[in-house]
Formats: C-alpha cells, structure tokens, sequence
C-alpha cells in the first residue's frame, strides 16, 4: 500500500507541485508588474497636493529579477522535495527487487525437484524484472533531477563566465564554445570515438528533452547529457575531443558547493528556460 501511495504521488503530485509553483509565480509576478505599469500611468489633477510617500499597506512592484530569484528558489527547492519522494519510493522498490529475486530463486530450487510447473518459475521470473525495470526507472529520474539542479546552477555561473578555449581546471565547471555547428546527429560522432576509445557505447543520460526538462520549463532539444565525472580519465578525454572538433559544451563538476552530486558533462547549446508545461 505505501508502495502505491508512493507511486501516485511521484507521478502526479510531485511534478505538479514543481509545475504548479513555477507557473503561479510567473502569474503573480506578471500581475504586480502590470499594476505597476497603470499605477504610474495616472497622472494627478491639476493643483492636487502629491505625497511622494506610498499608501499605506501598498506592496512594492515585484522586479523581473525578483521574480526569476524567486523562481529559481523554488524550483530548486520543489526539486529538492520531489527528490526525497523518489528516494523513498526507492527503497521500498529495492525491497521489492529483493523479494521477488529471493521468491524466483526459490521456485528455481523447487522445480529442480519437480514440486512446481515451470509456468510458475518463468511469472517469478517476469515479476523479478519488473520490480528490475521500475527500480532502474527511477533511479534514472533521481539522475534526471540531479543534473536538471546543476543545469540551473551552471547557467547561473556560466552568464558571467566568458567562453573559453581553454580547459580551465579548479572552476565549478568548464565553459567552451567551439566553431563546429552542432546538430544532434553529431551525437553518432561522439558515441564513435567513445567506443573507440574505451571500448563501451557513450553514457548518454539525457538525451534531447526529456519529461524532466520539459515539466520544468527548459529546452533542452539540441543537447545531451553524459553521465561522465569531467575530472575522471574518461572524463578529461571526451572534453579533450569536444574540444579538437570545435563543439560545445558544459562540463558541470558540482550541482551543490562541496558535492559531486549532478556532476556530467552537456554537449551542445545551453539549456533555456521556456514555457513550464501542466
């Protein structure tokens, strides 16, 4: 039963709080500036006395900056509950995966000895891989998340940063933005190499917009996300031929000051906020 509960909630629930926050932000902002906007359109009568003092109780108008700070905040911070959610959904599905591999190793034992119909060893088995397939799922998302969090942070940190041809150690992440016109088939390009040189297909976590990007509002259409530490071998490798092609990219080394949790690296445009989605 907490099982399904937890379900429910991480599937509906959690996105919505995120979608739902962001959206009635943006309203409420919109809203402010627009009475902002008529309140100085009026103009006094003529010979009337002007208090430059506000009315009493009067809020001040809400800022565009104001209004993306607070934005920012919340949705880092409904990431941050919809994380926890899926942690816990998590461990039940764990204690899931385990349960049904014990019950399938069982009946193995048992249709050795002729006590079971193999029908009932191959639906153990089916089970055992579903629980597989739904704890795989959303440890992806909780990745999702992760480097959706770092995203954010980045482009706080890279609209300062001036674009670099160079591969800069000690920095939060690393900014280059080559000449080559990127395009989502040049993904074949960089998976090529990646097997060329290690010998296994590119971990490609995020590829074009996925539910993640696109529930909380940034376009991530032309990029994707590799599930590589940028300080690892691999890691300085793959930027090293990033940046002999002439292609872009964000290598993110933290998402939190002093964690490496969203570390990856994004090849391709910046990912920008659009409109958030019910």
């Amino acid at each position: 039963m907490r099982l399904q509960l937890l379900k429910v909630f991480v599937a509906g629930g959690g996105v919505l709080l995120l979608t739902a926050a962001l959206h009635g932000l943006v309203a409420q902002a919109q809203a402010g500036q627009q009475a902002g906007s008529k309140r100085s359109l009026r103009q006094p009568a003529v010979g009337a006395a002007q208090d430059p003092r506000p009315a009493e109780g009067a809020n001040p108008t809400v800022t565009l900056d104001a209004a993306v700070e607070e934005s920012r905040n919340r949705l880092l911070n409904a990431s941050q509950t919809y994380r926890q959610s899926l942690e816990k959904l998590l461990v039940l599905q764990t204690q899931d995966v385990d349960r049904t591999r014990s019950q399938h190793l069982r009946n193995q034992k048992l249709l050795e000895l002729g006590l079971i119909p193999r029908r009932q060893l191959e639906t153990s088995e089916q089970e055992m891989n579903e629980a597989l397939s739904r704890q795989s799922e959303t440890a992806r998302q909780l990745e999702s998340i992760d480097h959706l969090v770092a995203e954010v942070r980045a482009a706080e940190m890279a609209a300062p940063l001036a674009p670099s041809s160079a591969l800069r150690t000690g920095l939060p992440l690393i900014r280059f933005v080559g000449s080559s016109r990127w395009s989502m088939a040049d993904s074949t390009r960089v998976d090529a190499f990646y097997r060329l040189k290690f010998g296994r297909s590119l971990p490609i976590s995020a590829y074009g917009q996925t539910e993640t990007h696109q529930r909380l509002g940034f376009d991530h259409h032309e990029a994707i996300d590799v599930a590589i530490h940028p300080d690892s071998t691999e890691g300085q490798e793959l930027l090293l031929y990033l940046q002999a092609q002439g292609i872009s990219f964000i290598a993110i080394r933290e998402a939190i000051a002093g964690s490496a949790t969203g570390a990856h690296i994004h090849i391709g445009p910046p990912s920008r906020r659009q409109a958030i989605t019910r």
